[in-house]
């Protein structure tokens, strides 16, 4: 058999092989999670089901999933995500919606720069992810292991709550490159030799602009 995973996955890969998206965002090995597949260059797979292990897949120690409040009655597997929340920020009414601010910045994504940039150099917004990444060294230190779910929620779920998890993700991961675009490597080398497993979901990022 000459077809194997690289072939469905190229790209750049983190430690422990998993796909990863220019932003830093982890992907699925072999079926992309972070949204459905447009714009995708074709590394989302699937691939042969010969080929995947579903085994082989670590449990996350940490999930971090983004949310748009007005997508709360939509359904899904992460509808009631909040209930089950270990940690939750609320950035809607103490954070400017890029929504808001600007017209260019309605019809984009945290997948964009600019976006990203927006949100990240909003007074408060680093404190907040620097604090909330000692919340969950916090509960990691508690003497009973149990999983995290941290859940950052905005209006829409495409600009604060999507770019707020991503840095997030980068900071309890170690990635003290990745957190660096975020201006949060000092709180990500807290977490460098943790070798955490931290899953990222994206529930509503993808989903069309609301108008409101």
């Amino acid at each position: 058999m000459t077809d194997s995973a690289t072939t469905h996955d190229v790209g750049p890969h983190d430690a422990e092989g998993w796909k990863l998206h220019d932003d830093g965002t982890r992907v699925h090995r072999y079926n992309c999670t972070i949204h459905d597949g447009q714009g995708c260059d074709g590394h989302c797979g699937p691939a042969p089901a010969c080929l995947v292990d579903e085994t082989a897949a670590p449990q996350p120690d940490v999930t971090i999933v983004s949310i748009g409040r007005l997508h709360d009655a939509d359904g899904g597997e992460w509808a009631d995500v909040l209930r089950r929340a270990t940690i939750a920020l609320d950035l809607r009414a103490h954070f400017r919606d890029p929504h808001a601010i600007s017209a260019d910045l309605r019809q984009l994504t945290a997948h964009d720069q600019v976006v990203r940039d927006t949100v990240m150099e909003t007074p408060g917004v680093r404190e907040v992810l620097a604090a909330t990444a000692l919340q969950v060294q916090g509960y990691l230190a508690g003497p009973t292991a149990a999983p995290l779910t941290v859940v950052t929620h905005c209006a829409g779920g495409r600009h604060r709550a999507a770019t707020t998890a991503m840095a997030l993700r980068a900071v309890i991961a170690g990635d003290v490159e990745q957190a660096a675009a975020y201006g949060l490597a000092d709180a990500a080398k807290q977490f460098v030799d943790r070798d955490l497993v931290v899953d990222l979901v994206h529930r509503d990022l993808d989903k069309d602009v609301v108008d409101r």
